[in-house]
């Protein structure tokens, strides 16, 4: 039987006994899974643990995109600090895409234009040649 703290005590961190008990289950799953735990205390129990950090508010039910009920732990700051990492090398992989599609097609550009270039050359040289036998 839970204790401490006492079930009337958590009852009003959610908006019912059920909820109450997703809740406590979902976060005590996870820290049977390994994850950290929010508040420095020993419980007996991976749900003596998850009820003390719902009653410390480290643990919160979060309405869902979708207007459900979802039960988000909140991440740690290395979780987020990881999370903005990935982010941030995703976002630059995208960058370096995107300056190798431009530098790409400015490249074709220029080959296509090639031609243009050689032929302005070829008519300098042939005036060029043209004045050269004019003065001999």
């Amino acid at each position: 039987m839970l204790t401490d703290p006492s079930l009337e005590e958590l009852l009003p961190k959610a908006g019912s006994a059920y909820e109450l008990a997703v809740l406590v289950s979902k976060r005590a799953s996870q820290l049977t899974d390994g994850a950290q735990p929010m508040i420095p205390d020993t419980a007996a129990n991976s749900v003596s643990l998850a009820c003390k950090e719902i009653m410390q508010d480290k643990v919160v039910g979060v309405k869902g995109v979708l207007g459900k009920d979802e039960y988000v732990v909140p991440i740690t700051r290395e979780a987020r600090l990881a999370a903005e990492a990935e982010k941030k090398a995703k976002e630059q992989k995208e960058n370096f895409r995107r300056d190798a599609r431009a530098a790409d097609l400015a490249s074709q550009e220029l080959e296509e234009s090639e031609p243009l270039t050689e032929v302005v050359f070829e008519e300098e040289a042939v005036a060029v040649a043209e004045e050269i036998e004019s003065e001999e």
